[in-house]
C-alpha cells in the first residue's frame, strides 16, 4: 500500500473509531455535567495543571522520536525503556511528596490525594509508550484507533457510573486512570514489548537530542495552555474555573479531537516524507485545505448557537459559561493550526524549530491572560482571541521559510472556508432575529443548526467548489 493509500485508510479508521467514540462519550459527558458541578470540574482543573505538567517531560519525547527515526534496533528499544522507567518512577515519587504544595497553592486541601491517585498514570504510562510508538511507526491506525475508542468507552462508563453514585470529583478521577490503565493493557496485547530496560546511553545520542527538544516544545505549549487555568484558579477561584474550563472544553473539543487524529496519521506520513520538500509542502497545503473545511464551520458554528447549546445540554447553573464559550470558539480554528505546524516540524526532524514556535506561545499567552483575568472569565476567553493572532504569525513566519511557501500561501488555503463559515454565522444571526425569544430553546436550537448547516453548504458550492472536490476525494479514497 503505497503512502497516500496508508494515510487515507488511516485517517478513515481514525476518524471513524473517533467520530464513534465521541458520540458516546459525550452523550455520557452530557449526562456528567449534569450530576456534578463547576466546583467538582474546578477541582479537577487544579489537579491535571500539574500532573498533566509532568506528564510532559516523563517520556522526554522518546516516543516521538522512535517514531521519526529512520531506524530503532532492539537495543535501542530497550534503552529507551530504561530512560522511561527511571524518568516515570522519578516523576510519579515528585507528584506524590509535592501534593499538599499543589493544595496550599490552591488553598484546596481536598487536592491532596486527587493529585496523589492522579500521578500513578505516570506508572501505567512506562509500558504503553514503546507499544504505541511501534504501532505509529508501521502506521497500524486501525488498531491504534481501536484501543482509543474502547478506551475511551470505559473511562466515560466508569465516569458516568461514579456520578451517578454521587462521587462528585472522584468520577472524573478514576474514570480518566481507568482510560490510561485500559490503554496501557490494550496496547501490549497488540503490539507487546516484554523486554528488560537497558540502563545504558551509548549510541542513542541522536534521539536523545530530538526527544529532549520535544519535550522543551512540548513544557513551553503547557506552560502557555494551562496558564489560563493557573490563573483562573488562583485569582477566581475553583466555582469560576469550572465554569470556565468547561467553556474552554467545549470549544477546544472539536480541535482537539480533530488534531489528534490528524497529528497521529500526520506525523508518521511526514516523516517518510521528509527528504522530498516539493512533495511535502504540497502535501501540507492539501492538509490545511481539508482541514479549513472541516473546523471553521464546526466551531463558529459552535459560538453562533453558544446560548442555545449552554441552556438545553448543560442546564442554567453552567450559564457563565456561554459568552467565554462564544469567544473561545472563535478563535480555536486557528488555534488548531499551530500545533499542526509543530507536528509537520517535527516530521521533518526539525524539533527546534516547534520549540521556537512555541516559546512565542510561551511569552505571550500568560501575559495576555494575567491581563484579561481582571475582566473575569469574560476577559480571560478575550485574551485568546486577541494574543493568539499574533502566536499564529510568529508560527508561520518560522515553519513556511523551511519548507519554502509563503504567508500567502496558507492563508490563501484557508481563504474559502473562512468566508463561507463568516456567511454561516451571519445566517445564523439572522434566522435567530426572525425567531425570536418566543420559539422555544429546543427548537430554536434545531433550526439554527440547520440554517448552519444549509448556508455552509450552498456558499462552500459557490466560493469553494475545488475544496469540496478534495474533500470528496479524501473520503473516497
Amino acid at each position: 500500500m503505497n503512502l497516500r493509500l496508508q494515510v487515507t485508510s488511516g485517517l478513515r479508521w481514525v476518524a471513524g473509531t473517533r467520530f464513534l467514540g465521541q458520540l458516546f462519550t459525550w452523550t455520557v459527558t452530557i449526562a456528567v455535567l449534569r450530576l456534578l458541578t463547576p466546583a467538582d470540574y474546578g477541582l479537577l482543573a487544579m489537579a491535571t495543571v500539574f500532573v498533566d505538567f509532568l506528564a510532559m517531560m516523563a517520556q522526554f519525547g522518546l516516543g516521538a522520536a522512535v517514531i521519526q527515526a529512520v531506524s530503532v534496533d532492539e537495543r535501542k528499544l530497550q534503552q529507551i525503556f530504561g530512560m522511561v522507567v527511571v524518568a516515570n518512577l522519578g516523576l510519579f515519587i515528585v507528584m506524590y511528596f509535592a501534593a499538599p504544595l499543589i493544595a496550599t497553592f490552591f488553598q484546596e486541601q481536598r487536592l491532596i490525594p486527587i493529585v496523589r491517585v492522579l500521578s500513578m498514570q505516570y506508572i501505567l504510562a512506562i509500558f504503553a509508550m514503546i507499544p504505541d510508538a511501534e504501532l505509529s511507526r508501521k502506521l497500524d491506525y486501525r488498531r491504534l484507533s481501536l484501543v482509543e475508542l474502547t478506551a475511551s468507552i470505559a473511562a466515560s462508563l466508569t465516569t458516568l457510573g461514579l456520578a451517578l453514585t454521587g462521587s462528585g470529583v472522584w468520577a472524573l478521577v478514576w474514570g480518566s486512570l481507568l482510560g490510561v490503565l485500559w490503554r496501557t493493557v490494550a496496547l501490549n496485547l497488540l503490539s507487546p514489548f516484554f523486554k528488560w530496560p537497558r540502563f545504558s546511553y551509548q549510541g542513542t545520542r541522536e534521539l536523545l537530542l530530538f526527544g529532549g527538544n520535544v519535550t522543551v516544545t512540548r513544557i513551553l505549549w503547557f506552560v502557555y495552555s494551562q496558564a489560563d487555568v493557573i490563573i483562573a484558579g488562583k485569582v477566581l477561584g475553583k466555582e469560576l474555573l469550572g465554569s470556565y474550563s468547561v467553556a474552554m472544553h467545549l470549544a477546544s473539543f472539536p480541535t482537539n479531537k480533530i488534531s489528534a487524529i490528524v497529528n497521529q496519521v500526520s506525523f508518521p506520513a511526514f516523516a517518510r516524507i521528509q527528504h522530498d520538500r516539493e512533495r511535502y509542502a504540497s502535501n501540507f497545503l492539501l492538509a490545511v485545505r481539508l482541514l479549513s473545511f472541516c473546523v471553521f464551520p464546526v466551531l463558529w458554528g459552535i459560538s453562533s448557537i453558544a446560548p442555545e447549546l449552554v441552556s438545553v445540554l448543560l442546564g442554567s447553573k453552567w450559564l457563565l459559561s456561554t459568552v467565554p464559550l462564544q469567544l473561545l470558539a472563535l478563535i480555536m480554528p486557528v488555534h488548531m493550526f499551530a500545533p499542526f505546524m509543530n507536528t509537520a516540524a517535527l516530521g521533518l526532524g526539525r524539533a527546534d524549530i516547534a520549540a521556537k514556535q512555541v516559546l512565542i506561545a510561551s511569552l505571550i499567552m500568560p501575559a495576555a491572560f494575567l491581563i484579561g483575568s481582571q475582566w473575569g472569565l469574560v476577559g480571560l476567553a478575550a485574551a485568546w482571541l486577541v494574543a493568539f493572532p499574533l502566536v499564529f504569525i510568529g508560527a508561520m513566519v518560522l515553519f513556511l521559510q523551511i519548507i519554502r511557501l509563503r504567508i500567502r500561501d496558507l492563508l490563501g488555503a484557508m481563504a474559502p472556508p473562512v468566508a463561507a463559515s463568516l456567511g454561516m454565522y451571519a445566517m445564523v444571526a439572522v434566522i435567530r432575529v426572525i425567531l425570536g425569544p418566543a420559539t422555544g430553546e429546543v427548537a430554536r436550537m434545531t433550526a439554527l443548526i440547520f440554517a448552519g448547516i444549509v448556508a455552509y453548504g450552498v456558499l462552500s458550492l459557490v466560493i469553494n467548489r475545488d475544496g469540496c472536490r478534495e474533500v470528496i476525494r479524501t473520503l473516497q479514497g
